[in-house]
């Protein structure tokens, strides 16, 4: 299997605006998925898109990214995630936000994820203090306690 040929379908799909699209879109997330390497992380990334017009969809390439956590541990799923997200931020700035938010919703992934964006590089952490603070504005009553903790952390 050519990942490179995975990625540009998944890419191509990735707005999900007709049947073929949706195919297209899950057999390129099947396809990456079955190669079991974390540092794909990063194409599956590249999928996420605000403009989507199946959010269903959409989610389910949530859940295959999410998958990673368990199978290689929070460590190595943040460090390839973090430098995923990064480089999608003009396209999905809102699914960064909700898998954030998923992370904000769990105290031991946060601990983790605290524990690698804090040996991140200064982008980064910039990148992340942002999307953080988006998150309290947008719900503050859920999430400030979570976000004040993640901003001390770093």
């Amino acid at each position: 299997m050519n990942i490179l040929h995975e990625v540009k379908k998944l890419e191509q799909s990735r707005l999900l605006s007709n049947n073929n699209e949706v195919m297209d879109f899950e057999s390129a997330i099947e396809n990456i998925l079955s190669v079991r390497n974390y540092k794909y992380i990063k194409y599956l990334c590249m999928g996420l898109d605000d403009d989507t017009e199946d959010e269903e969809v959409m989610y389910g390439l949530v859940h295959a990214i999410e998958s990673y956590y368990k199978i290689v541990g929070a460590q190595k799923y943040f460090k390839e995630f973090i430098n995923a997200i990064i480089h999608i931020s003009d396209n999905a700035r809102e699914w960064i936000k909700l898998l954030n938010i998923r992370i904000l919703n769990d105290e031991n992934s946060l601990k983790e994820y605290m524990s690698v964006v804090k040996k991140s590089d200064q982008i980064t952490k910039s990148f992340l203090i942002k999307i953080m603070q988006e998150i309290k504005v947008d719900d503050s009553a859920m999430f400030s306690e979570s976000v004040d903790q993640f901003l001390k952390s770093i």
